[in-house]
């Protein structure tokens, strides 16, 4: 017990200084977010963990936000946003989520030229759910041909087309998923093709929590939400250490990032 106490106090406050620390010093191009569930606690609700990772010029990612928030919803998004603008972060060029609606609808009251990225894995999930099971493998392979077109031109062709038979055969709800979403889902065209594949999904916080819900999984169910956080960190930042670059990073020079807004205080008269 005077070991796990030690333990649980050491990971609190290297927490405490981690999500204190400045970030004036990074300069982040691209942004993936989202929430991951813990069992923690004493009731059967599970802990929501909001996660933000980022990339720099160099294509090095950084472990940016975590915070415990409440379902995904836009309110503690909003806090934990706000807390990295605070801090110093740079608006970036995209960001990459799923079809939460708490991170789209804090995104703009914090950086309001961030491009909006939906992430292809979830969608595809959410479109095959309004398909007959019949239908998926084709389905599957047909949106593949979409995010894997070579420009938002073909994407929208393809898209287009199986928008235009769905609807003919009567499967309305799936048609309208994707052409509701397509804009975007494309958006990360407008980026170098070579990072196309970091920015298609949110797989760059996906991969890294595969690891790490072995470790929570086997402690079936935390006593606490801190406990829980604290222990998410510390395993998020060992992994940190062996996150691979983005490929091609010398493309990331030819990304330009929002223009910083004016501060009127600094407006001539």
């Amino acid at each position: 017990p005077s070991s796990i106490w030690r333990l649980n106090k050491q990971f609190k406050d290297e927490f405490a200084e981690w999500r204190s620390r400045r970030l004036n010093d990074l300069e982040i191009v691209y942004l993936w977010a989202d929430g991951v569930f813990l069992k923690a606690g004493i009731a059967d609700e599970k802990l929501c963990v909001l996660v933000v990772i980022g990339a720099d010029r160099t294509g090095k990612k950084h472990l940016l936000g975590l915070e415990e928030g409440y379902r995904e919803s836009k309110e503690s998004w909003l806090v934990l946003l706000r807390d990295l603008k605070a801090r110093g972060m740079n608006e970036p060029a995209i960001a990459v989520a799923d079809g939460g609606l708490g991170f789209w609808a804090a995104l703009p009251e914090i950086w309001h030229q961030t491009k909006e990225q939906l992430c292809w894995l979830h969608k595809t999930r959410n479109i095959l759910d309004k398909l007959p099971k019949k239908e998926h493998k084709e389905a599957t392979i047909r949106l593949r041909a979409v995010y894997l077109a070579t420009d938002a031109e073909a994407s929208r062709y393809l898209a287009d087309r199986l928008i235009g038979e769905w609807k003919q055969v009567g499967y309305l709800k799936a048609a309208e998923c994707l052409e509701r979403a397509l804009e975007k889902l494309l958006a990360f065209h407008a980026f170098p093709s070579e990072h196309a594949r970091h920015l298609r999904t949110t797989n760059p916080i996906e991969s890294p929590f595969a690891s790490v819900k072995l470790r929570t999984n086997a402690s079936r169910r935390f006593r606490s939400p801190q406990s829980a956080l604290h222990l998410l960190f510390k395993l998020l930042q060992r992994a940190e250490k062996n996150w691979q670059r983005l490929a091609s990073p010398e493309k990331l020079k030819e990304v330009k990032l929002p223009d910083k807004p004016i501060n009127p205080a600094h407006m001539p008269s």
